[in-house]
């Protein structure tokens, strides 16, 4: 049986409008969560962003907040993994490859005036043990970051266990790094990180 806005798009009764509606909900909750975190975003400040009564964002988001937030958090994921996977494709070298993402990721931090930083962190760190579907949803993302470098670093002749190793140990430096660089307003710690993971890549 189908139920919810699947079942009003498919009935006719929600188009494209609707659709686009959601989308632009959830990109907005994505921008909030990133800068505020899971716990002083809310549903009544997401409708002033967006314009949106409360009653249109449970229609469009049955399962509230959580289940907002998961869809938000899995965006951002997917967004970034889009950027990492453009970066790795047109790098000369692994080494290469990961200094463009250091630098992307140095700037997306710097021209935010330290507001940005990792998009799903923060809201990593409230919700592991306040939410079960935003949990998982976080880890889901760092998953799919993590397999995207070791499925690269394998293509390019790392061993499938190194592989692993160093895409988890590569994450966890810029995960870091930039909440250094965002706590100091600096671009330091990212740049010290870059070097620590170019030496890993060629140990």
């Amino acid at each position: 049986m189908l139920t919810g806005l699947l079942f009003l798009q498919q009935m006719g009764f929600v188009g494209k409008k609707g659709s686009v509606t959601k989308q632009r909900i959830i990109e907005v909750m994505a921008g909030l969560l990133e800068e505020n975190g899971y716990e002083a975003t809310g549903l009544s400040e997401l409708g002033k962003e967006t314009d949106t009564p409360k009653g249109s964002l449970y229609f469009h988001f049955p399962g509230g907040k959580e289940e907002l937030t998961s869809l938000a958090i899995l965006h951002s994921g997917e967004q970034l993994n889009e950027f990492f996977n453009l970066a790795l494709s047109k790098s000369e070298s692994p080494t290469h490859a990961i200094k463009q993402v250091f630098s992307a990721l140095e700037d997306r931090i710097v021209t935010s005036n330290y507001r940005k930083g990792c998009p799903i962190a923060t809201t990593a760190m409230e919700a592991a043990n306040q939410s079960i579907p935003v949990a998982n949803a976080c880890k889901e993302v760092y998953a799919l970051w993590s397999k995207t470098f070791e499925s690269y670093l394998i293509q390019n002749g790392y061993n499938p266990r190194v592989a692993k190793t160093l895409s988890v140990s590569i994450l966890s430096l810029w995960e870091g790094a930039l909440l250094l660089s965002k706590l100091q307003k600096s671009p330091e710690p990212l740049r010290m990180a870059q070097k620590t993971a170019d030496l890993l890549l060629k140990s």
